[in-house]
């Protein structure tokens, strides 16, 4: 059972956005409940959530996406302004003299006029103007939707990538500290006369390539760390200090409830925003030639007004107040061909939006497959890396039960030791691989209880 809850934009007309539907639970075909909310990495790895958290009211990308809604908010009470009643005013203050008149004199002169129009029939084009300004403000409110979603998932992956860079860094120091020791233990052997000259220079070679790799590898997480910082509006240091020590274990999908998913792929497609937005557009540029037809028409309109001027009367002036009203009927016979060429253009840009409207379907599906596929592999790679992991610890702490009762050498022990923390960060990248992918096949199937929680917010 696939449930979805659509949500509605609190404003003064009601606004169905179907591409923020929230996939609350999914249920597959097997008996256990595959619950996806369960398995994004903020559940299991401290620090993310409350980046996550922040990000998504204090990121440029959220704070530029509010203000491009209030300007395409504004063009939108311009378009509905067209079909509202006008009313304008005029007045003219001003000196004047009759030189015609003897002995006339500077005076004032105060003339106004006030009107109320109306457009009574256009033939559905001021109608069609103003649906259009809705359709482009509900296009943007895709958009922003879209903007929250693919910020969450690219916080998901620049965090799961800082803690791998973190253990690579730690690795890369553990390995500088273990050259450093055995290096300062040749030299001493050089001293008593044990070492030869050549085995201390090799040592000192390695420690210095150790010692740029580790100096890369500290300004690669430091580097991450900043690049997240800019992406979400927290403080590197902030960030730095909340890292988790790694990304921790978690039980994996099966592949059959992997599998499972993909009976929910046609509804994903529904409800995807890109699909949504391409829709959109179809319907603007359906509009646009509905208005391109009317341009050549009659158009009919109200007015009703008051003015005042001057009248000549038997060779006097005097004021004159009028109050009037009336139906205008006007049209334009020709305009050079610039209605058949807007009607070419919106014929063109209608087959257009269709064609884009296919290609978004089938690269949504596209992706969806690959999605799963990927989530597919990194679980079985995971899978094999966890044993590897496992495995490496008891070795290691065989070898160190060894080390202790003499039957393992200090070179072992350090090989192990190594080898131990090589798999722990390639497990840490299995880790964050299998998150990102979990993370991108759930966002994809119109699922991100973060991004979702933040609209439901920003809309109340």
């Amino acid at each position: 059972m696939l449930e979805r809850i659509s949500l509605k934009l609190t404003r003064s007309r009601p606004v169905l956005i179907a591409a923020t539907a929230i996939l609350s639970t999914i249920t597959g075909t097997l008996a256990n409940e595959v619950r996806l909310d369960e398995h994004l990495p903020e559940n299991s790895i401290s620090g993310l959530r409350e980046i996550l958290d922040a990000a998504m009211t204090e990121a440029e990308s959220i704070q530029l996406r509010d203000l491009t809604e209030q300007d395409y908010e504004g063009r939108r009470l311009v378009s509905k302004s067209a079909q509202n009643p006008n009313l304008r005013a005029n007045v003219t203050y001003r000196k004047e003299q009759d030189f015609e008149e003897d002995e006339s004199r500077i005076g004032d002169r105060l003339l106004y006029s006030l009107t109320l129009s109306k457009s009574l029939f256009h033939w559905g084009a001021l109608e069609a103007n103003r649906a259009k300004g809705d359709l482009n403000l509900e296009v943007e409110e895709l958009k922003t939707f879209e903007t929250y979603r693919s910020l969450a998932l690219d916080i998901r992956k620049k965090y799961l990538d800082i803690l791998v860079a973190k253990k690579e860094a730690e690795l890369a120091s553990k390995n500088f500290e273990r050259a450093a020791a055995r290096l300062k233990l040749e030299q001493e052997r050089l001293k008593a006369g044990t070492a030869s000259t050549i085995q201390v220079y090799n040592l000192e070679v390695a420690l210095n390539s150790i010692e740029i790799d580790q100096l890369k590898k500290d300004n690669a997480l430091e580097d991450q760390i900043d690049v997240l910082a800019r992406l979400s509006g927290v403080p590197s240091a902030e960030i730095a200090s909340g890292l988790h020590s790694g990304i921790p274990q978690q039980a994996l999908l099966s592949a059959e409830e992997i599998a499972s998913l993909e009976q929910f792929f046609d509804e994903g497609v529904n409800q995807s925003s890109a699909i949504q937005t391409q829709s959109k557009s179809l319907e603007i540029s359906e509009k646009d030639l509905h208005i391109s037809n009317q341009r050549l028409k009659p158009k009919i309109g109200l007015s009703i007004g008051l003015t005042q001027y001057e009248l000549d009367e038997i060779g006097r002036r005097r004021a004159e107040e009028i109050v009037y009203a009336g139906i205008s009927v006007s049209w334009s016979i020709f305009d050079g061909k610039a209605t058949k060429g807007s009607k070419v253009s919106a014929i063109a840009r209608i087959e257009q939006v269709k064609r884009q409207f296919e290609s978004a379907k089938s690269t949504y599906e596209f992706n969806l497959q690959r999605a799963k596929k990927l989530l597919d592999l990194n679980a079985r790679i995971l899978e094999r890396d966890e044993k590897a992991l496992t495995q490496a610890s008891n070795y290691l702490r065989d070898t160190k039960k060894d080390f202790e009762s003499g039957r393992s050498s200090p070179d072992d022990l350090e090989k192990v030791e190594i080898s131990y923390a090589t798999q722990e960060v390639r497990t840490n990248k299995s880790r964050s691989e299998y998150y990102n992918a979990l993370a991108s096949l759930s966002s994809l199937l119109g699922f991100d209880p973060f991004a979702q929680k933040f609209i439901d917010q920003r809309n109340q």
